[in-house]
């Protein structure tokens, strides 16, 4: 911080001013003084007085009496964008001579609802063991997930400990995800309380999955595939993963019910719907319907393996949706 102060002060103008893009304008003098009063520091702070111009002088030359503030002093008028973020400065300049909070931290303006001492989060219908998952690892990333179109959800759910990665820096977003490791990050994702042995044959204490699978399966969001099988290191599919969300979004009080004659309307959109198994369309309409799978592909390849990727941004969706996020 104390670096990027001192750069800035020194690209600060001899007026008070800053440029960017080459030209000097009134939005880029209001981002520096919300940053002042975000960091505590007053705007008469000598770093950023020059020729005894204060960054709120400086921003005031932009104004045009009655009309607003203008982009630049080049006589272009004023516009709404510049009135809009000078109102916002002046805001955060006011603030910190009051001694209020900053833009950023408006707990004094604010006031969420309490419910037994706790603040109120998600939907009014979500099960009561349903939990929001804090951060935990703010700012996580991943080598291999660079410019992805899925890189922010990947990144939000990790930083929740919500998903991991294959080792510390690698995410393999296009590899595709087990039954296990799907219970694991929705067991993570809802912040379920662990629960005992469903009694699967082929999950025992010493797996690493064993708390997640038992935890997921009593709250009725994964199911086995037979009576005493999970099947846990089984490949996850396009379908299987909408039925599973769709029971986690029921369970975090979200409305999961869509009449037969809504789904065949969702899913006529998409050239191979008939492939999909009866058992899947009414969550695969609902998970369409949401956006919790996005609408943009021309199939639903719904016995295909679906990525990590894929399933970070179905999850992040969801929990988004349930305000869990």
């Amino acid at each position: 911080i104390d670096t990027a102060l001192h750069t800035m002060s020194e690209k600060q103008d001899d007026q008070g001013g800053f440029s960017s893009w080459g030209s000097e304008n009134s939005e880029s003098c209001v981002q520096m003084m919300v940053a002042l009063c975000e960091l505590g520091i007053p705007l008469e702070d000598m770093r950023f007085v020059k020729n005894g111009h204060t960054l709120l002088d400086h921003l005031m030359t932009y104004y045009d009496v009655g009309n607003g503030f203008k982009h630049t002093t080049d006589g272009s008028g004023s516009n709404l964008m510049a009135t809009e973020q000078a109102f916002y400065g002046i805001v955060a300049a006011k603030r910190a001579k009051n001694g209020q909070n900053s833009l950023y931290r408006m707990g004094d303006a604010l006031r969420i609802p309490e419910v037994q001492g706790e603040a109120t989060v998600g939907l009014s219908r979500k099960h009561p063991d349903v939990k929001k998952m804090e951060l935990v690892s703010p700012g996580k990333t991943f080598l291999d997930i660079s410019a992805h179109a899925y890189q922010p959800f990947m990144e939000a759910l990790a930083a929740r400990g919500i998903i991991n990665g294959k080792s510390e820096n690698e995410f393999e977003p296009d590899s595709t995800m087990t039954r296990a490791e799907f219970a694991a990050i929705i067991a993570r994702g809802l912040g379920l309380p662990q629960k005992e042995d469903a009694g699967f044959d082929d999950v025992t204490e010493k797996d690493w999955y064993y708390r997640y699978i038992n935890t997921a399966y009593a709250y009725g969001i994964i199911k086995g595939v037979s009576d005493t099988k999970f099947l846990p290191n089984g490949t996850i599919t396009r379908e299987e993963a909408a039925v599973m969300l769709t029971r986690a979004a029921a369970l975090c009080g979200m409305d999961t019910d869509i009449n037969l004659l809504s789904v065949r309307d969702v899913l006529a959109q998409f050239i191979d719907y008939v492939k999909a198994s009866d058992w899947a369309q009414e969550a695969l309409a609902f998970c369409y319907r949401e956006e919790i799978l996005s609408n943009d592909a021309m199939e639903i390849k719904p016995k295909e393996a679906i990525t990590r990727a894929e399933i970070s941004f179905m999850l992040f969706r969801m929990l988004s949706l349930a305000k869990l996020l």
